[in-house]
């Protein structure tokens, strides 16, 4: 993505805040259009003053409708009206709340879509690519964020703008929290102690884990689960490659910033996934790996719970709830997050969370000053995840904890408010320091890859996929769960049963889309 200033250079931007000043003193706003925050800060006076007192004066009141995914939860009304009456303070605005339910958003999402004249704000990460090429949502330029919206302007890096670029141009507010995109197998930190085993840092380490709850725990088994859960395993110890779904023959990774994408063709990737495949041997050879991985029904997550399992992947953000559940059963949880060899931890595309405008909203610049306060002023931003103090939260030694959670009447996450910005959340009460302390650590390292957002067309590969697919079910899986008698051996067939299938075709296709998909991101 071109940077900020190629998309307003600085000389237009002076002159568009000279404009505004000289508007701002001679006009009033009418009630097609909002006016910018920052129109009454050319004195030290305003500037100095409350967004109540700069800007309600030159605001005519508007009502701007809101359309979520999901359902109001109990207390939603209750949290909406101390919301409003922010609102209405700061920016003469209330807002009006539609839901669509999750199990309707394939039909009635595209309904609201083609009513535009009906809602002014709509959560964006529903087709959103599709949507917005087809005009479906209103264009948002640097100058409108600039000009409405500070705090957002502030807290959106370069990287978070790119993914939310579609054939050249922006159509949504993006997340401005980092999400971590990684997965993390977790084992059992006390039972590691309890028998000296060296501190597990990578993949690899598990082996001597494994090996003491084989040889020291009668009912329970190294690591245990479906066969997906096996093979989530040997994607571990793949050094931070993710695949897209193409069966290891284009991946990507989140250091290669000049988006290098590699795969079973490639022997530098084939060495890689053969080294992961001889450790699984080892493990299985050694009697750690379950031998009926293809008929166990129960999930490795269950099984770890119920203490018949002392290891399972799952995404990181379920971290934090399986740590507090291990504690309550007097255990302690480790970790073992899957990042590159130096530690580099990818996160997921901005447009996950974000939200959109009508394409003919009257109220757009309101709209664009209503979520800059939403997603980012603190007490807003509170408001709307946790609901109000006192009520729904009370904060304890830095820590959030809620009051009424069986069951919460305002839960997180469960009134559709998901583009907040996370970073100022408090943590809560139930979180561990484990848990606190290794999110902070993978945040550090995390780094945003424009390629995570990209999806493989299939309309011409179709062929070629599914026969690929038939390979990997057949050769693939027994080599990735450990069960083959020659690894280097399976891993040659498996190339080339691969080739024969149009593997060729495939990797070339994905890197030419993948190609159009990066220059489609350059701002115009």
């Amino acid at each position: 993505m071109s940077k900020k200033n190629k998309v307003l250079s600085v000389t237009v931007a002076l002159l568009l805040s000279v404009m505004m000043v000289l508007s701002a003193c001679t006009k009033k706003e009418n009630s097609n259009s909002g006016s910018s925050p920052a129109a009454e800060s050319s004195s030290s006076e305003s500037s100095n003053s409350s967004p109540s007192e700069t800007q309600k004066p030159q605001l005519d009141k508007v009502t701007l409708k809101f359309v979520l995914l999901g359902e109001a939860p109990k207390d939603n009304d209750a949290v909406m009206a101390e919301v409003n009456k922010k609102l209405e303070a700061d920016i003469n605005a209330t807002i009006e709340l539609t839901y669509i339910p999750f199990a309707d958003i394939g039909t009635k999402y595209p309904l609201i879509l083609a009513s535009p004249q009906d809602w002014d704000v709509i959560f964006g990460n529903v087709s959103y690519v599709s949507n917005a090429a087809k005009g479906g949502y209103h264009e948002i330029t640097m100058a409108d964020v600039e000009k409405n919206m500070p705090l957002t302007h502030k807290a959106t890096s370069e990287a978070m703008w790119t993914d939310a670029v579609v054939n050249g141009k922006i159509y949504m507010i993006p997340q401005t929290f980092k999400e971590l995109d990684v997965g993390t197998g977790f084992f059992r930190e006390d039972i590691r102690k309890k028998y000296n085993v060296p501190e597990i840092k990578t993949f690899k380490d598990l082996g001597p884990y494994f090996q003491a709850i084989k040889d020291n725990e009668p009912g329970m088994m190294p690591v245990d689960g479906t066969s997906d859960d096996i093979k989530n395993l040997f994607g571990g110890m793949l050094q931070g490659w993710s695949a897209f779904k193409v069966q290891n023959l284009v991946n990507f990774n989140p250091e290669n910033k000049d988006y290098k994408l590699t795969g079973l063709l490639d022997p530098e990737f084939a060495a890689i996934y053969t080294d992961a495949a001889k450790t699984m041997k080892d493990w299985a050879d050694k009697g750690l790996l379950p031998k009926n991985a293809f008929a166990q029904k129960t999930s490795g997550l269950d099984l770890l719970k119920a203490g018949k399992s002392g290891y399972y992947m799952t995404a990181f953000e379920n971290y934090a709830q399986l740590s507090s559940d291990m504690t309550a059963k007097g255990w302690e949880l480790g970790g073992i997050n899957n990042v590159t060899p130096n530690g580099t931890a990818m996160i997921r595309t901005a447009t996950g969370n974000g939200f959109s405008f009508s394409p003919i909203s009257k109220n757009y610049e309101r709209a664009l000053m209503a979520i800059d306060l939403l997603h980012q002023e603190p007490s807003y931003n509170m408001l709307l995840a946790f609901g109000i103090e006192g009520k729904n939260y009370n904060m304890v030694d830095g820590k959030l904890a809620i009051i009424n959670a069986d069951p919460n009447p305002y839960p997180m996450y469960g009134a559709g408010w998901w583009s907040n910005n996370r970073d100022q959340w408090p943590p809560l009460e139930s979180y561990t320091q484990q848990y606190i302390d290794t999110k902070k650590a993978l945040l550090e390292k995390a780094s945003p890859y424009l390629l995570n957002g990209f999806n493989v067309d299939e309309t011409n590969i179709k062929t070629e996929v599914a026969n690929i697919n038939n390979v990997y079910k057949q050769y693939a899986i027994p080599i990735e769960l450990g069960i083959v008698k020659d690894v280097d051996a399976a891993v040659a067939q498996l190339v080339e049963k691969y080739k024969k299938a149009g593997a060729q075709k495939v990797v070339d296709e994905v890197k030419r889309q993948a190609a159009d998909f990066i220059k489609s991101k350059q701002v115009k």
